[in-house]
Parts: C-alpha cells; sequence; structure tokens
C-alpha cells in the first residue's frame, strides 16, 4: 500500500472533523436546583432567628424609663457641627442647613470676628478697666516701652537666695525642711 492510500483510509476511519460530546447535563441542573433551595431554606431560617434574637432583646430591655421623657432632646452647646439644633431636625422632618452650618463657612466666621478682636479696641472686662486694643498698636507700644523687668534690688535678693541654697546642698548640707 502506498502512503496516500493509507492516509485516506485512517482519515475516513477517525472521523477527525467532529469530536463527540459525552456530557451529561443533569448533575449539573440538580446541583443548581438543589443550591437554589437550600440557599432559600437558610434565608427563612435566618429571618426567623433575627426575630428571635430581636424579641429577647425587647424583653431584656423592658418599659422605658419615666425619666426619659423629661431628658432634653436637643444636645447642649456646643454641638458638633451639622448636629442637629431644632427638634424638627431631631424627629427627622427637617435637615441641616448647610448654607448657615456649612464647616466651611462656620471656619470662615469665627476668623472673620478673630480677625475684628485683634484689630479693634473693646472691653476686656469693664468693670476692672481692662481694655483690648489692636494688635499692631501693642506691637508698637511694647517696642517702644519694651518689656516689664523686676526691680533690681528685687532681683539680686531673689538670685542670691536661690545662690545660697544651692551652695547648702551642693556642700552636702541638709535641706532647710524635709518631711
Amino acid at each position: 500500500m502506498n502512503l496516500q492510500a493509507m492516509a485516506k483510509k485512517h482519515h475516513s476511519q477517525s472521523n477527525a472533523g467532529a469530536e463527540s460530546s459525552t456530557l451529561n447535563v443533569g448533575p449539573i441542573v440538580w446541583f443548581l436546583i438543589s443550591l437554589t433551595v437550600s440557599t432559600a431554606i437558610t434565608f427563612v431560617l435566618m429571618t426567623g432567628l433575627l426575630g428571635v434574637f430581636e424579641s429577647r432583646v425587647r424583653k431584656q430591655e423592658g418599659k422605658p424609663s419615666p425619666l426619659a421623657n423629661e431628658r432634653e432632646r436637643i444636645a447642649p452647646e456646643p454641638r458638633v457641627q451639622l448636629a442637629p439644633s431644632r427638634i424638627e431636625q431631631v424627629e427627622g422632618k427637617e435637615g441641616p442647613d448647610l448654607r448657615k452650618d456649612d464647616p466651611l463657612v462656620e471656619m470662615a466666621r469665627i476668623r472673620r470676628e478673630e480677625s475684628e478682636k485683634l484689630n479693634s479696641y473693646g472691653w476686656v472686662d469693664e468693670k476692672n478697666g481692662v481694655v483690648r486694643i489692636p494688635i499692631d498698636e501693642a506691637k508698637k507700644l511694647l517696642l517702644k516701652q519694651g518689656l516689664p523687668t523686676r526691680n533690681k534690688q528685687v532681683e539680686k535678693q531673689s538670685s542670691s537666695a536661690v545662690m545660697g541654697a544651692a551652695t547648702t546642698e551642693s556642700a552636702g548640707g541638709p535641706p532647710e525642711k524635709q518631711r
């Protein structure tokens, strides 16, 4: 036999152009059905278990205290930014006013108020005669007058007392008071 005849014979016997399928779909379908059913059963069981836990919590909590109604519903000042500041906000009927309560707007307002305090005259304590002057004026006044210092005699007395105490302790003498 020649080579071409052998190739034709082998080709006609092997069905090389098509592959036979031996895939069995039945077990895959049964697996998907059982997975769906078991998921549904687990969901029902978890929902029931959650209901049991919630009923236990309700029984443990009991009735609310009669003093709970006397408590203020709005937190006292200072409040966290965007915290409810009116009863309507606590009850959920109204949201925060973002134009007024926005943190960036609030920061700008605080900086403006602080700048006004630093750059204006005003009373700190009118009863005792303490006033506030602008920061630039205070700097000029400080440069002109200098920082307040203690009296030279008081300074010498306090430094000699400190030196005397340090000399006594370094010489091994007992400190003046011990408990």
